[in-house]
């Protein structure tokens, strides 16, 4: 199982290589919570993306006080022991129980199986995987500062037997939470998978949600809902995407019973 999906990380790996309308602002609205109320532990963060200081945002500008911590990043450093690995392998993930994957780089094949066999034993995780990134703005393609602007998770989306697509679609409001995804992708059921992931996939093909052996992951096919322009709007989607992460985490941390 691990040869398996090591060699299709290295097989999909050497073939890889703005929000709508402005909203106005309800009035008295409430910065909502992005995460849910659960035990302080120690959580993995990895992302391309600038959450730590912010875009743009270098040693100097932190030395001099300039920095902008993504509200993701900040409420996990304030209520749990975070991590911020630079290889996710089996040090990293010792003595983890949740992995928040924000549009990560590519994985070395030795740092996907790690990743499968912390979810199969058990662990947890969220992945926002974007297929047409647009944040942070202001940064071009081919600027080495940017983030990874399609995601390259495919090899572990592949062997838990999903497909990421890029349905060209503006943006988009999930039902009646308001929660508003910036050129998201879409999930599809692979075919001939070599793992044994079993992931049902909602009905916008959006977000997928799938049990690997003890562990349970949630895949959402969008990193575009947590740019800070959208999470700070106090209007609808501010509110109301900061609500859909904690919700997802906290489905995802709950003890199941039975």
């Amino acid at each position: 199982m691990r040869a398996g999906l090591a060699l299709v990380a290295a097989s999909l790996a050497a073939a890889a290589c703005a929000p709508a309308a402005s909203e106005q602002p309800e009035q008295g609205a409430a910065v909502a919570a992005i995460l849910p109320d659960m035990p302080r532990q120690k959580v993995v963060l990895m992302s391309s993306l600038p959450l730590v200081y912010g875009a743009g945002v270098d040693m100097a500008g932190v030395i001099a006080g300039q920095a902008e911590p993504h509200p993701l990043h900040e409420a996990l450093a304030a209520a749990h022991d975070l991590i911020l690995p630079d290889a996710l392998d089996a040090a990293a993930l010792e003595g983890v129980r949740l992995v928040i994957l924000v549009q990560p780089r590519a994985f070395a094949p030795a740092e996907l199986v790690a990743l499968d066999d912390h979810v199969r034993s058990g662990g947890r995780l969220l992945l926002f995987a974007d297929p047409q990134l647009d944040w942070p703005h202001g940064i071009g393609l081919a600027d080495p500062r940017g983030p990874l602007r399609s995601s390259l998770i495919s090899p572990l989306l592949a062997y838990w037997g999903l497909e990421l697509q890029n349905p060209g679609i503006e943006s988009v409001r999930l039902g009646k939470s308001g929660v508003l995804l910036v050129h998201p992708g879409q999930f599809a059921v692979l075919q001939g998978k070599s793992g044994d992931g079993l992931c049902r996939i909602d009905s916008v093909a959006a977000v997928a949600r799938c049990r690997v052996g003890q562990g349970r992951a949630v895949i959402v096919a969008d990193a575009d809902l947590l740019d800070p322009e959208i999470l700070e709007n106090p209007a609808q989607s501010g509110p109301a995407n900061r609500r859909f992460v904690r919700d997802l985490l906290s489905e995802l941390t709950q003890e199941e019973s039975g």
